[in-house]
């Protein structure tokens, strides 16, 4: 199976010390290609991974859905994929770190770091399809860092943080919401008039427009009304059992 039109990729060897730009149709295109200009033995047996996280591409099908300018490993048999390590960083060989004189670096972090500013190169809009921990990641990241990595200038950077902040809150927001809610639900009903806390006037507290600190306020708040009603509910439980046995 080939693509209508070839896909330019970013091709690294194993290493990460020579990157080529080559286009290709298909996979074995690929490989052929990219032995060639990487200058890799004939007889030697490749594999393509993802540069990115070391997805094998393992045939045609996967390749077909492969974004135009993905970055791309060529391994030789033996080679195996490795998260890239930041120039400016070692990785450690067992010491304990808190006898070292230098600061103590989060490798994963960083490279968390790099691979979503990857991904945000190739496309931007992948930032929609992040995780809240990822935007919290890009948004504490150093600014200057990010303008290095995304290669923007630096208010485009913050503008980028600002969205990833904005992103986060909303999603905060909504968990907050969905707990408000099921927590009314669950609430029993409010004495003898058949109210359901559901129905109960607070429940316009989740209105549109909330802010983060208030909704969280919200939420207790419907906490604390939750734990009323059930104690009202139980103390009128028992007392109907009480007038029951009186009878």
């Amino acid at each position: 199976m080939y693509a209508a039109q070839g896909k330019a990729f970013r091709v690294w060897d194993g290493e990460r010390k020579v990157k080529v730009g080559v286009v290709a149709r298909s996979l074995h295109e690929l490989k052929s290609k990219g032995r060639q200009h990487l200058n890799l033995p004939e007889e030697e047996d490749l594999s393509i991974v993802l540069e990115e996280d070391g997805t094998v591409v393992a045939d045609n099908e996967f390749f077909q859905f492969i974004p135009d300018q993905t970055v791309v490993q060529l391994l030789t048999e033996g080679q195996e994929w490795r998260p890239e390590v930041p120039d400016d960083v070692t990785q450690t060989d067992g010491t304990d770190e808190a006898d070292t004189a230098g600061p103590i670096v989060d490798l994963s972090t960083d490279n968390e770091v790099r691979q979503l500013c990857r991904k945000l190169r190739q496309d931007i809009a992948a930032i929609v399809s992040f995780t809240p921990f990822q935007l919290e990641l890009l948004s504490d990241a150093d600014v200057e860092e990010l303008t290095s990595q995304l290669e923007l200038d630096k208010g485009s950077v913050e503008q980028l943080q600002e969205a990833c902040q904005q992103r986060v809150l909303d999603r905060r927001r909504t968990q907050e919401a969905v707990e408000l809610l099921q927590l009314l639900r669950e609430a029993p009903e409010a004495g003898g008039n058949g109210q359901d806390a559901t129905d109960a006037p607070m429940t316009v507290v989740a209105s549109e427009g909330t802010t983060s600190n208030n909704s969280t306020q919200l939420v207790e708040q419907v906490r604390a009304e939750t734990r009323r009603r059930q104690h009202q509910h139980k103390r009128q439980k028992t007392a109907r059992e009480a007038a029951a046995q009186n009878l």
